[in-house]
C-alpha cells in the first residue's frame, strides 16, 4: 500500500497539488504584505505605507515593483517545479 501511494497516487496528484501551492503562495504573499502595513515595524508593506503617509511617488513606486518581482520570481519557481513533476501525456 505505502508503495503504490508514492509510486501511483502521489505522481498522479503532483499537478494538483502543485497547482493549489501555486495559488496558495500568491495570496499568502498579498497577505504578508498587507500584514505588514498594517502592523509591521519593517518589511516592505511597511516600507510603502510610510512612504505613502510621507507622499514620496517614486519610492512607492519602486516598493510595488519589488513586491511584484517577488511574487513574480515565487509563481514562476513553482511553475518550473510543477514541470519537473509533471509527466508528459
Amino acid at each position: 500500500p505505502l508503495r503504490r501511494a508514492f509510486r501511483v497516487i502521489l505522481p498522479a496528484a503532483a499537478p494538483t497539488i502543485m497547482t493549489g501551492m501555486r495559488i496558495s503562495i500568491g495570496i499568502a504573499w498579498l497577505v504578508i504584505v498587507a500584514a505588514e502595513m498594517l502592523v509591521g515595524g519593517t518589511g516592505i508593506g511597511y516600507f510603502v505605507w510610510n512612504e505613502w503617509n510621507n507622499l514620496s511617488l517614486s519610492n512607492i513606486i519602486c516598493g510595488i515593483l519589488a513586491i511584484g518581482l517577488v511574487g513574480m520570481a515565487l509563481d514562476r519557481s513553482l511553475e518550473r517545479l510543477t514541470r519537473l513533476v509533471t509527466f508528459p501525456e
